[in-house]
């Protein structure tokens, strides 16, 4: 039946069902047919599989009734798997076209006895997840058991060998084929009626109950009494089963269709050029063309936005408003650059210009008509070439999957029309039902002038009744690929005022990938032995290949690098049955009318050459081949915490580019990329429903929106390999102009620091690991929309935030997420706007202007002068950044203000008071000038008040006023928000204390529906533990676990560690953890703590332990390139664990600890599982003392002794499963006597 049963439900089977399999394959009152395994079925799920199905009862989860398993070819190793089908065709009297997409085998199922409709409801369920599958096909061996096939052969047909005799067909092999028209339950469709009012409000009631407020009970007869007899194209047309699936209940659901979609508005407002404009376009037919004036938008490439070439095309943009025909002379032509330049990098404009064009729209004809009609517009709005999709909605009791059936009866209800239009509100969150019509349309792009609020999406009739084909690639489809790769030219159907389009970095790209897959290509055809593989995805029912119409192409090769990116990436390690069946997909093309069968078209790919899984690797440094369904593929997470590597060497990875642009070999364990996966399983989209709006930019919003976007996820990573899961998220951040792109651009080349720029300032900053690879690993801006702009105000009442170019956005909830941590407030500038040669360094767009402005003041022939105000360990490395940079230390000045020596109630990693006095030394050495306890006091503007002439200090404590000309201040004073916030909250009435957000213990604020976090809040009632200086991803998940967007159980204290990492002068780094207090009353201060320090070979570290011997602080101060991010396993640990840390330092055996943490052993505390091994071992230890309690007669020396051993037992056999995943090889009881010692 179509509803959903009361008491069965079918799902996909994982790993975690496998005892519930075995339990039915065990259980007696069964049957089944196919090769049934025995117990324990270790192996049951590395066999690949295209559905793995499971029938169970709802009120008794535990117990399965039914399991099956689908896959595109036969379970019997014979032919290999794509050949299958060619034999059948050829052996058997088959009359359907059958082809690896629309077919699928049935190769196993077993079920209990008592219950009939669970073969019925397991061969639905793979209809209702498989739309382009039409066939279900069972092969029944020639030895099969008298009646094994009965109850499936009722669902279809047997065929037979050709040339067999009746007689002789008990004994030979058959295959059943069962067809989706026969066994689906009959779906009609028929146009509205005024007595169906009742049924279709109900219906829609279950969505949009407002409806019915709005308009009454009876607005759907009202409106079809009132169309009947007028022109109005509208159809409401009702979906039927023939059976009813409730009591008086058949009605399916229902559509609300109109012929009316004004082209003109829709053209004016949104970018339809590569959909024809949705206008009718006939070969052979007489035309008419309407020019339309409308606003498009030239967004800068990527590549080339804060590179030395840019600033000098824009240096010769704007050469004349700097140089004022020769008057302006030394510094002022400098902060002329400044401002014509270097600040542009803040504006909107500088990303993405608008402007006005004429757009030429070509269509039809009526008969009769002449092209330079006065008429051509109306005729336009005759020649559309799609209908309105105006409501859809089905019943409640209706599975979604119906939405692909509901679709194709629209287009049958227009069979003239290719385009299905529809809109969708903003302000509303979208239904289950509207979510799974959606993945059938495709997203269009408003224009920006665009004044309609809905968002417009597309659906062709392509998507739904093309019959795709995947075949190997052959010699003569070299040019059509040739023009798939190649871009469309916009041809007739634009004109560009004014403004000439640059496409010459398109142009170099497309060389470049045509020429790789030339070279691809020669190799395939031309060397035997080659490991690359191509395939042509064409769309049509012509008997022959290559008569159907080109739409995609797929490169394929071995996937090698797995192992080293499971280093650095979070991917099973304990697949080793897959070593040699993965794929890299090198390059993968398909039209976007396609692209939601990616996972049909791979899943028939991978079947030619073996493949399990796919991988794509994409690069942000230089060139990538292109993938357009990499957003159809899993996304794979990078690991939340680095690991130590020791000595592992990463593959060598060789990136496939043309000789002409080929690259040097890469290491996959550093180099900037994301990778994909798709291990072709069924797509499961995984995420939050509901919408939520963000302002800021700060670590605690990119960590947030990582755990949101990857809240799916887990250490046992049982999602990962149950499906292929893709992240469904509806999040807007408001951000500041070219924060986002700066994060992600990676053309940026420091001349100092050389190509990779690993330690450049400019590109670590500070950063949080598990934050620094948002931008490294992964790529937010695909799964979340980031909207450039100035908050000007927050409406409560209306839910909307106003933007300063007057947009607005409407929010169910808003998150604070502000990200100022550096710089003055702005009374400091006397009512200016922010100097130019002022800098505050909180986003990368801050370090790039502020290296390229310090570039143009170091190249220039003028004396010049640094300030460096603040204090803090990142000052240090702006200082050794300055000096690194071509920066005299002669012209440097550090000023830091006056710092009370107080007890540290609350561990800060940004400043450290104790190494702050050998820093010093370090930097007077440089020869930079140092000025202590001296507080800022005012700036002396120039006589235009664009730049700082001069700067007024105040020693402390004599009082003394110090005047330091200033050519450039860089400003390290910590803030928590800036006034343009403080003002907009104090008007929306969000409660503000000492410029910090007031919220909860749940990061509300006085407004339920606006939270905030991070460090410009403040927690009332104060709570007794420390909730500043905490790490943004244990803040970013208890923030979200608040707003119920992911499902997890969290304590309200903080206990992650939190981290600081940066360089220091003298090619010194510096790494500093520390554990947030977890109490703050009746507890010591920070400085009341054992501290261990060690100084050799140039390895400085300092560990602290509380009175319970927890390390709540480590530092590391080495010259040493190697990355220490690894050293946060080691915080908040027991010294005990540490391999007796505390007892070995006290002994002499600890002569380094940054030695004594690279050791073996360390290795078993940061494997993945090793919180397992502890939670087992603490329940071990638990149950035995609780069962020796019961016996006081029992030694306590016996009893610490036997828990001894099965602890050590535990570890053993911890090591023993985990082996292969240790780059150190840990010996075994079972090896004794294995190694010759001789």
């Amino acid at each position: 039946m179509p509803r959903i049963q009361d008491k069965t439900m079918v799902v996909t089977a994982g790993i975690r069902d496998q005892q519930r399999i075995e339990d039915l394959y065990e259980a007696k009152n069964t049957w089944h047919f196919g090769e049934k395994d025995t117990p324990p079925l270790d192996t049951l799920f590395t066999r690949n599989q295209a559905q793995r199905l499971l029938v169970y009862n709802k009120q008794e989860f535990h117990i399965v009734l039914a399991y099956a398993e689908f896959a595109i070819h036969p379970n019997i190793p014979v032919l290999s798997n794509e050949l299958w089908l060619h034999w059948l065709n050829a052996r058997f009297c088959i009359e359907h076209t059958i082809t690896l997409l629309n077919s699928i085998f049935f190769n196993f199922f077993i079920c209990k006895t008592a219950q009939p409709d669970a073969l019925r409801l397991t061969i639905f369920e793979v209809f209702y997840n498989e739309h382009k599958v039409n066939y279900v096909l069972v092969v029944r061996p020639p030895d099969a058991l008298p009646g094994q096939y009965d109850a499936i052969e009722k669902f279809g047909k047997a065929y037979y060998p050709k040339y067999s005799k009746v007689s002789e067909q008990k004994y030979l092999p058959a295959v059943i084929i069962i067809q989706r028209k026969d066994v689906m339950p009959v779906l009609s469709f028929r146009k509205a009626l005024p007595e169906d009012n009742d049924d279709i409000v109900e219906m829609i009631d279950s969505e949009d109950p407002e409806l019915r407020r709005k308009h009454g009970d009876f607005y759907i007869a009202e409106h079809l009494l009132e169309a009947e007899g007028t022109s109005d194209n509208d159809k409401i047309i009702i979906a039927e089963f023939e059976e009813e699936i409730a009591e008086n209940v058949k009605g399916a659901g229902l559509m609300w269709l109109s012929e009316s979609i004004g082209i003109e508005n829709l053209v004016k407002n949104f970018h339809l050029e590569r959909l024809g404009n949705l206008a009718r376009y006939t070969q052979g037919a007489k035309h008419a063309r309407v020019l339309l004036e409308v606003f498009s938008v030239d967004q800068k490439s990527y590549r080339e936005l804060y590179t030395k070439t840019q600033m000098d095309e824009l240096f010769r943009t704007h050469e004349e408003s700097i140089t004022k025909d020769g008057q302006y002379e030394g510094k002022e032509v400098l902060f002329s650059k400044y401002k014509y330049i270097y600040d542009e990098l803040r504006k909107g404009t500088y990303y993405m210009k608008a402007y006005r064009e004429k757009l030429e729209v070509a269509f039809d004809l009526p008969p009769g008509e002449h092209s330079h009609s006065e008429n051509r517009l109306q005729f336009l709005g005759k020649a559309s070439n799609g209908f309105l999709l105006k409501m859809f909605q089905l019943h409640p009791l209706v599975r979604f999957e119906y939405t692909y059936f509901s679709l194709s009866a629209m287009f049958s209800a227009f069979p003239d029309h290719d385009y299905c239009v529809t809109l969708v509100p903003s302000t509303a969150n979208s239904s289950p039902c509207q979510r799974e019509l959606l993945r059938f349309f495709l997203p269009v792009a408003h224009r920006p002038n665009s004044s309609v609020t809905e968002n417009v999406f597309v659906a062709h009739r392509s998507t739904l009744f093309g019959e795709l084909r995947v075949q190997r690639f052959e010699r003569q489809e070299l040019d059509e690929v040739r023009a798939l790769i190649s871009p469309p030219s916009r041809g007739r159907s634009t004109f560009v005022d004014g403004l000439k389009a640059d496409d010459e970095n398109t142009d170099d790209y497309v060389k470049e990938v045509l020429t790789t897959f030339e070279q691809i290509v020669e190799s395939i055809l031309e060397n035997p032995l080659t490991d690359l593989s191509c395939f042509t995805i064409r769309c049509g029912q012509s008997k022959k290949h290559t008569d159907c119409p080109l739409v995609g192409f797929l490169v394929l090769c071995p996937f090698k690098a797995y192992d080293d990116l499971s280093k650095v990436f979070m991917m099973p390690r304990d697949q080793y049955y897959l070593t040699h069946n993965r794929g890299e997909i090198v390059m993968f093309r398909l039209h976007p009318f396609f692209q939601m069968w990616c996972t049909s078209i791979l899943r028939t790919a991978a079947l030619y050459e073996n493949f399990k899984e796919l991988y794509y690797v994409h690069y942000f440094n230089g060139t990538s081949l292109p993938n357009d369904l990499t957003y159809n593929m899993m996304p794979v997470e990078p690991r939340r915490m680095k690991k130590n590597l020791f000595n592992y060497k990463c593959f060598a990875y060789h990136r496939r580019l043309s000789q002409g642009y080929r690259a040097s070999n890469l290491d996959v364990c550093s180099t900037r990329m994301r990778l994909f996966c798709h291990n072709l399983q069924p797509t499961k989209h995984l995420g939050v429903k509901h919408s939520l709006l963000v302002v800021g930019f700060s670590q605690v919003c990119l960590a947030f929106l990582r755990i949101v976007i990857f809240g799916w996820n887990s250490k046992d990573l049982i999602n990962y390999k149950k499906y292929n899961c893709l992240p469904m998220v509806d999040i807007t951040v408001l951000v500041a102009h070219g924060l986002v792109e700066a994060a992600y651009d990676s053309e940026f080349l420091c001349s100092f620091c050389g190509g990779t720029g690993r330690n450049c300032y400019v590109d670590t900053g500070n950063l949080n690991p598990f934050v620094r690879d948002m931008s490294q690993r992964m790529d937010l801006r695909h799964w979340v929309r980031f909207i450039p702009g100035v908050l000007k105000s927050i409406n409560r009442q209306e839910k909307l935030i106003h933007l300063e170019d007057g947009c607005s956005l409407h929010y169910e909830r808003l998150v604070l997420l502000s990200s100022r941590r550096l710089g003055f407030e702005d009374k400091e500038f006397q009512g200016n706007s922010m100097p130019l040669n002022y800098v505050t360094n909180n986003h990368r767009l801050d370090r790039i202007i502020f290296y390229h402005k310090l570039t143009e003041m170091t190249e220039s022939e003028e004396p010049y002068s640094v300030i460096v105000y603040g204090y803090g360990l990142a000052v240090y490395e702006c200082l050794n950044f300055l000096v690194t940079h071509g920066c005299k230390a002669q012209n440097i000045t550090y000023v830091q203000p006056h710092v009370p020596v107080v007890v540290e109630e609350q561990g800060n990693p940004e400043v450290d008071a104790g190494l702050d006095p050998i820093i010093l030394e370090m930097v007077a050495d440089l020869g930079i000038t140092i000025y202590l306890s001296t507080n800022f006091s005012s700036f002396v503007f120039s006589p235009s008040k664009d730049y700082i002439e001069k700067v007024e200090f105040i020693a402390f404590p004599r009082k003394e006023r110090i005047v330091l000309a200033c050519d450039l201040f860089v400003n390290y004073n910590r803030s928590s928000m800036t006034t343009e916030m403080e003002v907009v909250l104090a008007k929306a009435g969000i409660e503000v204390i000492d410029r910090k957000i007031v919220v909860n213990s749940r990061y509300c604020t006085n407004d339920r529906n606006i939270f905030a976090a991070g460090s410009h809040i403040v927690m009332q009632p104060k709570p007794n533990f420390q909730y500043t200086s905490t790490s943004p991803q244990e803040c970013g998940e208890k923030l979200a676990s608040e707003l119920n967007m992911i499902k997890i159980v969290m304590q309200s204290r903080f206990s992650r560690p939190y981290m600081f990492t940066g360089m220091l002068p003298m090619g010194y780094q510096i790494i500093k953890f520390i554990q947030p207090k977890a109490l703050l009353i009746g507890q010591l201060p920070v400085n009341y703590s054992a501290v261990m320090t060690t100084y050799e070979n140039g390895d400085f570290c300092r560990i602290r332990l509380n009175k319970k011997m927890i390390v709540i602080e480590i530092v590391c101060v080495t010259k040493k390139s190697k990355r220490l991010y690894f050293m946060e396993y080691f915080c908040g640990k027991h010294a005990t664990l540490l391999n007796d840390l505390h007892g070995r330092y006290q002994s002499g055996w600890i002569s380094n600890f940054l030695d004594f943490f690279e050791q073996p052993w360390t290795e078993l505390i940061m494997h993945d599982r090793f919180e397992d091994l502890q939670l087992k071992n603490r329940r071990l230890l638990l149950s035995m003392l609780l069962m020796n309690n019961k016996d006081a007669n029992v030694a306590r020396g016996s009893l610490e002794a036997n828990q001894r051993q099965r602890l050590e037992e535990n570890v053993i056999d911890f090591v023993r499963t985990y082996r292969k995943d240790f780059t150190h090889e840990f010996a075994l009881p079972e090896d004794w006597g294995v190694f010759n010692l001789n």
